[in-house]
C-alpha cells in the first residue's frame, strides 16, 4: 500500500510561474499601453493583480485538497475546490509515466509526473525528484507482478528499479537502447531544411508590433538615404539580413527545445527524451502505433535526409494545460526529425518491426494529368483576371506565377503518386506542396477503405481511393486521386477479406 501524499509544497511556486506565463500577454499590454491610457490611472493595474490574485488562490486551494495514493490495482488521486472527487487508473492498464521539468523545476529540484492509460490520464506537479522516482518504481512494478492479497507486503519485495540520471519512464539498466540522437549541428540543419525560419518571422513581425514604436525614426531615414540610390542592391541586403536575423531567432528557439534530443528503446516502449529550459520525455507504447510516414521536402530530398514521424491512437483525457505530451491534437509525433534516409530503413525496422515498408510503385495513367491541374488552372487564370480589371491591373504576375506551380505540381502528383501491397501491408506515396509523403499502413489498423466514381471518372475508367485510420481521439484519411479503376478494385478486394466478406454478405 502505498500511503495518501500530498504534492510538493513547491507547488505553490510552480503555479505562480503558470499564472505568470500564461498572464504575459496581459502584463505586456499594461507595459507598452499603460502610459497612453489617461483617464484609467491605476484601475487596469488593480484589476490586473486582483485577477491574478483570485486565480492563484484557486491555485492555492487546489494544491491544499489535493492527495494520491495506491489502493490495491489503482491509483488514486482526490482533489476538487469545494467538492472533492476522486480519479483513479488501473495499474495494470498504464502506458507510459513521462516526466517534465521546467525552469522552476528544474531550479528546486521538482519534477512533474504524468501517469497515462489510454481511456484517462492524471498529472502530479509538482513531487520531489525522491518521491517521484519512487512513486515510479512502485508503480512499474505493480504493473509488471501479480498483486497478492496483502498489498501492504509490496515493500518488502524485491522492486525492479529504473536505473535513471532524472527520468522515470519505462527504461531500465542493461535493456534501454539509444537509437537516436540530435547534435546542435543536426539541429542546424533541421532549421536550415526545415522551414524554422518561417517561425522567426512571425515572431519578427509580433516584436516589430510591439517594439517598433520605440525605434528612432532616423534609423529609418538614415536607412532610406543610404539605399536611395542602389533600391536593388539594398533589397537583396536587407532580404539577406532578416533571413539571417530570422534563423538565429529561430535556431536559438529549436535549441532551447530540442537540446540533447534522443529516441530510446525499451521492451515494447520507445521514448523521446529532450529539452534545454523545460526537459520533458514521452513514452509511446509500440502497440499503440496505427500508421508511419515519412515526409521529405525538396531541400531533404538534395541532401540525403528525410523526417519519420508515427501515428497513435489517444483517448487521454488530461488536461491539455497540463500535458507534457509533445503528441498533437491529431495524434501525430515526430519521432525522428532528421535522419540520413540510407540510415533509416535499420531504424525503423529495429523500432517496428512489425512493418514490411515495401517502396511504392507510380501508377498515374497519362490520361490523369489533366485532372490534377484543370480546376487549379481555371481557378488561377479567373482570378487573376478578375482582380486585373477591377483593382489591380498587373495581378495576371501573381496569376501567372500560381498558373505555373500548379502546373508544377499536377506533374509531380502524375509522375510520383503510387502504392504498393503486401498481404498485410499498404503503402501509400502521396504528393505535399513542398515534398512528399510516403504512408505504411497495417490492413488491420485501417478502419475503412472507400472506392470513390464520378460519373466522369466511370467514364473513364478512373477512381479514388480513401483510406481511414484511426489518429489521436478521431481519425484521418489519406487519398489516391484518379488511379486506374483496376487499381481501385485490387485494394478494395485486399482490404475486403474473406472475414469481412462472410461479414456484410459480400
Amino acid at each position: 500500500m502505498y500511503n495518501e501524499k500530498k504534492l510538493h509544497p513547491l507547488t505553490l511556486i510552480t503555479e505562480a510561474y503558470k499564472r505568470l506565463i500564461s498572464f504575459i500577454l496581459p502584463i505586456l499590454f499594461f507595459a507598452f499601453t499603460g502610459p497612453d491610457m489617461e483617464g484609467f490611472g491605476l484601475i487596469l493595474p488593480l484589476l490586473f493583480f486582483t485577477i491574478f490574485g483570485l486565480s492563484y488562490l484557486v491555485d492555492v486551494l487546489r494544491y491544499i485538497r489535493t492527495s494520491f495514493w495506491i489502493a490495491g490495482n489503482r491509483f488514486v488521486v482526490k482533489s476538487g475546490l469545494f467538492i472533492q472527487k476522486e480519479k483513479d487508473v488501473q495499474i495494470s492498464r498504464i502506458q507510459s509515466i513521462d516526466y517534465s521539468e521546467n525552469l522552476i523545476h528544474r531550479i528546486f529540484n521538482v519534477t512533474k509526473l504524468e501517469i497515462k492509460t489510454p481511456g484517462k490520464g492524471i498529472t502530479l506537479d509538482a513531487l520531489s525528484k525522491e518521491d517521484a522516482l519512487k512513486l515510479a518504481n512502485q508503480l512499474h512494478y505493480l504493473k509488471e507482478t501479480s498483486f497478492e492479497a496483502d498489498s501492504d507486503s509490496n515493500d518488502e519485495r524485491e522492486e525492479k528499479q529504473i536505473d535513471r540520471h532524472s527520468g522515470f519512464s519505462l527504461q531500465e539498466a542493461g535493456v534501454t537502447k539509444e537509437l537516436y540522437s540530435m547534435s546542435l549541428v543536426d539541429i542546424l540543419k533541421i532549421n536550415f531544411m526545415g522551414g524554422t525560419v518561417f517561425k522567426g518571422l512571425i515572431i519578427m513581425v509580433g516584436a516589430i508590433n510591439i517594439f517598433g514604436e520605440f525605434i528612432p525614426d532616423s534609423i529609418f531615414n538614415q536607412a532610406g538615404t543610404i539605399f536611395s540610390q542602389t533600391a536593388i542592391a539594398s533589397f537583396i541586403f536587407i532580404g539577406i539580413l532578416l533571413f539571417i536575423l530570422l534563423y538565429v531567432v529561430a535556431t536559438v528557439l529549436s535549441i532551447i527545445k530540442n537540446f540533447e534530443y534522443k529516441v530510446e528503446l525499451t521492451k515494447n516502449y520507445v521514448t523521446i527524451e529532450k529539452g534545454l529550459l523545460e526537459v520533458k520525455s514521452q513514452t509511446i507504447a509500440l502497440a499503440n502505433i496505427q500508421s508511419v510516414w515519412e515526409k521529405q521536402n525538396w531541400l531533404q530530398k538534395l541532401t540525403g535526409y528525410t523526417t519519420f514521424w508515427v501515428g497513435i491512437t489517444s483517448d487521454d483525457e488530461v488536461d491539455k494545460k497540463d500535458s507534457v505530451s509533445e503528441i498533437t491534437e491529431e495524434g501525430k509525433i515526430l519521432l525522428l526529425p532528421l535522419v540520413k534516409k540510407d540510415q533509416l530503413a535499420a531504424l525503423r525496422a529495429e523500432i517496428i518491426p512489425q512493418f514490411n515498408f515495401q517502396p511504392a510503385q507510380t501508377i498515374i495513367p497519362i490520361r490523369s494529368f489533366r485532372r490534377f491541374v484543370q480546376f487549379p488552372l481555371l481557378f488561377w487564370i479567373v482570378a487573376a483576371a478578375l482582380v486585373s480589371y477591377f483593382l489591380w491591373p498587373y495581378a495576371w504576375t501573381i496569376g501567372l506565377v500560381g498558373s505555373l506551380l500548379s502546373l508544377l505540381y499536377g506533374y509531380r502528383s502524375y509522375k510520383k503518386t503510387g502504392y504498393a501491397l503486401s498481404t498485410e501491408e499498404v503503402t501509400f506515396q502521396l504528393i505535399t506542396f513542398l515534398g512528399t509523403e510516403i504512408m505504411y499502413l497495417r490492413k488491420d489498423r485501417i478502419l475503412n477503405l472507400t472506392v470513390k466514381q464520378n460519373p466522369f471518372l466511370r467514364r473513364s475508367r478512373l477512381g479514388k481511393v480513401e483510406v481511414f485510420s484511426a489518429l489521436g481521439d478521431t481519425s484521418q484519411s489519406k487519398e489516391l486521386s484518379f488511379i486506374e479503376e483496376a487499381d481501385c478494385e485490387r485494394l478494395f478486394d485486399w482490404f475486403l477479406t474473406k472475414e469481412r466478406s462472410e461479414k456484410h454478405g459480400a
